[in-house]
């Protein structure tokens, strides 16, 4: 089964890959050896997100386990603001600003949370926020060029030694500064690869998107789990 928070982190964090290279005229150490462009460049991209309207990712996801089959999601994640709507394999999580609700299609379950005001709940916007520039060792690699497009490929590796995290690269687009691709290597040999299919920004979107609605599940079974 794919684990739904390392899912969004990758999703959402959209920005970083698995290959950092190191030799012996490049040795980087702490997060004071990062390369100032390559923060440059993440941060323009933050600030393309965090500034949309609207955001809309069509994504495919790559998750390789050690002595596991490969399992391949695809799905759609959509933020308006402080709203949001993704689907994780057979589940779809609703924002809607005031809540946050998990429709299982297997179960046919909702599960209706309150909203995590310390940012338990990442988005495809706020995750880069994780980001930061003292927790990470950030490389500009080389340019990568695919189907005549070129990318940023960013490339960075957790200070703390004991990170989730071995590896992460990014390809970053030169030209509107949205992700494309996504590769993340954690320390138990797990390796996700996020393919961004599609990305679209300041579309104009209902904010009945953000809801489920149980009109179309009368069945469904609800359990609401809020302490407010």
């Amino acid at each position: 089964m794919i684990n739904n928070k390392r899912f969004i982190i990758g999703l959402v964090v959209l920005l970083i890959s698995l290959v950092y290279r190191g030799n012996s005229q490049n040795t980087y150490t702490s997060a004071s050896d990062s390369d100032k462009e390559a923060i440059k460049i993440l941060n323009k991209t933050k600030d393309v997100l965090n500034n949309s309207k609207s955001i809309i990712f069509e994504y495919s996801l790559l998750v390789r386990m050690p002595e596991m089959e490969p399992q391949v999601t695809n799905g759609i994640a959509k933020q308006k603001g402080d709203k949001y709507y993704i689907e994780i394999g057979d589940k779809m999580l609703y924002c809607n600003g005031e809540n946050v609700q998990v429709y299982s299609q297997t179960q046919n379950e909702l599960q209706i949370n309150d909203i995590d005001e310390d940012g338990g709940m990442l988005t495809p916007a706020s995750v880069l926020n994780l980001f930061g520039e003292d927790g990470y060792i950030f490389v500009l690699g080389k340019e990568k060029k695919i189907n005549r497009k070129k990318y940023y490929n960013l490339i960075f590796k957790p200070v703390e030694r004991f990170s989730e995290y071995i590896k992460i690269e990014a390809l970053i687009d030169k030209i509107s500064f949205l992700p494309y691709k996504i590769k993340m290597l954690y320390r138990d040999g797990t390796k996700n690869i996020l393919d961004i299919n599609s990305a679209k920004i300041n579309l104009v979107l209902d904010d009945n998107i953000f809801s489920f609605d149980k009109n179309k599940h009368p069945d469904v079974s609800i359990e609401d789990l809020r302490m407010n």
